[in-house]
Formats: C-alpha cells, sequence, structure tokens
C-alpha cells in the first residue's frame, strides 16, 4: 500500500477564504493608512505649534491652513448667546466646554467660537453654570483647532437646545450659526491659559496613536494568514493506492 495526499477543498471553505482573505488584507491595509494619516497629523501638530502667530480676521483662513497654529483675534464677545458643548469629562467629572462667539472686527459679520474652558456640570443638571463674560472689545491668544467630534449621535443632537446659554451635544458649525443668526469660522480657537476671563483650560491633543493601529493591521493581516493556513491544512486529503508487486 502506497499513500500520497491531494488538495481537494470543499465548496464552503473555497468560497469562505476566497471571501473572508482578501478581506481581512484589505482591512489590514486600511489600518495602514490610517497609521500613515496619524503619523502625517502629528508631523503637522509639531510644525505648526512652534510657528509664529497667525492673525485671524473676517472671513479668516480654512481649517486646513489655520489648525494647530497659534493665533491672535481681536473683536468683541457676543456676551448674550454662548453654548455649551456637553459631556465634556475633566479628571473624570462630568461638565461643559464654554463655546463664546467673538465677533471679529473688520470688514463682514462673521464671528470665531472661542473655546473658553470647562466648567463643572453641578450638583443640578437644571441649573446651567454661570458664564458671563464683559461684551467689551478684546485681542485674544489662543490655538485654532477643529471642533470635537463624537463616533455617531443621534439626529438633531447638533440642534442647540432653546434658551441661553444654549447646551448643545454635537458642536456643528452650520447649526451653530443658524442659531445665531451670523456665520461663525468652521473652527474654534481654545483660549490660552494665560488670558483671562475662561475657565480650566488644560488643553491636550487628541488621541492621536499610529501604533494602535499599526497592531490593528497586524491582526488582520495574521486572521488572513490563520485562515489561509488552515484552508491548505483540510483542504489535503489522503489518497490510497494499490500496486502490485
Amino acid at each position: 500500500m502506497n499513500a500520497d495526499y491531494s488538495f481537494k477543498p470543499g465548496w464552503a471553505a473555497a468560497f469562505a477564504v476566497t471571501l473572508l482573505v482578501p478581506t481581512f488584507v484589505a482591512l489590514g491595509n486600511w489600518q495602514l493608512d490610517r497609521a500613515a494619516a496619524k503619523e502625517a497629523l502629528l508631523s503637522l501638530r509639531d510644525e505648526r505649534l512652534g510657528g509664529a502667530e497667525w492673525v485671524i480676521d473676517a472671513p479668516g483662513p480654512s481649517l486646513d491652513e489655520i489648525r494647530y497654529r497659534p493665533v491672535v483675534v481681536r473683536g468683541t464677545f457676543d456676551a448674550d448667546h454662548q453654548f455649551l458643548l456637553d459631556n465634556q469629562i475633566h479628571r473624570g467629572q462630568a461638565g461643559y466646554h464654554v463655546l463664546t462667539p467673538l465677533k471679529l472686527d473688520g470688514p463682514g459679520d462673521r464671528a470665531v467660537l472661542v473655546n473658553r474652558g470647562w466648567i463643572g456640570v453641578g450638583p443640578d443638571r437644571t441649573r446651567l453654570p454661570p458664564v458671563d463674560v464683559a461684551p467689551v472689545s478684546v485681542t485674544l491668544h489662543g490655538i485654532a483647532d477643529k471642533f470635537p467630534e463624537v463616533a455617531w449621535h443621534l439626529s438633531g443632537a447638533e440642534i442647540p437646545a432653546p434658551g441661553w446659554p444654549a447646551v448643545t451635544l454635537v458642536a456643528e458649525p452650520a447649526a451653530l450659526s443658524e442659531r445665531l443668526g451670523y456665520s461663525i469660522l468652521p473652527y474654534q480657537v481654545l483660549l490660552s491659559p494665560a488670558e483671562a476671563q475662561g475657565y480650566v483650560r488644560d488643553w491636550k491633543p487628541a488621541s492621536v496613536d499610529p501604533g494602535k493601529n499599526r497592531g490593528y493591521a497586524l491582526q488582520w493581516f495574521a486572521f488572513a494568514g490563520v485562515l489561509t493556513i488552515l484552508f491548505l491544512w483540510h483542504g489535503l486529503r489522503r489518497n490510497k493506492v494499490r500496486s502490485d508487486r
């Protein structure tokens, strides 16, 4: 009796491998692309934070131009119309970020939202914290950045609640502009901790970890590799061959 092997995978296994292995490889490549994008973002942030201050005036530079740059803004606070961005956590405590419109000096009727920092919710959520600010002309220093993003939210979460200050779950520039009745720039200014009229300003960059994405990529590639090996292993069939002597 002689024994040899042939490769005879089942059709269901072949279909699953044909579908899943390319999918796992594509997901791995997607995570590598995300890691590369985050590395580029970190490099851009480091470069711009060390640069000279930009002056923001109406109509102002775009988000791509201004993000992470030190900035100077001149204008007047709209003290009667402020937003409280909800679900902001500081050292384990719930609170708000106080977004105050600053009507910019110069031509046009535009404003930028100045993030004056974090303030706690307090024991009673039905009573909003006092966020009064003097409605005077000011020159402020800070860092330009995009508004915080959320992974998902219910429809309508971007619409501010009635009354002032208006609580909002999502800082969406178009919805905030509509509520104010005038245009705001599509980014915020994180008020410098050295400035007055602010709250807790422990500004830390959002978590950007390219290593995590590379780890996810390795997992997807490993899934593809293990599935391929199992497919080859279980597809082998032992054949018995009779031979006359």
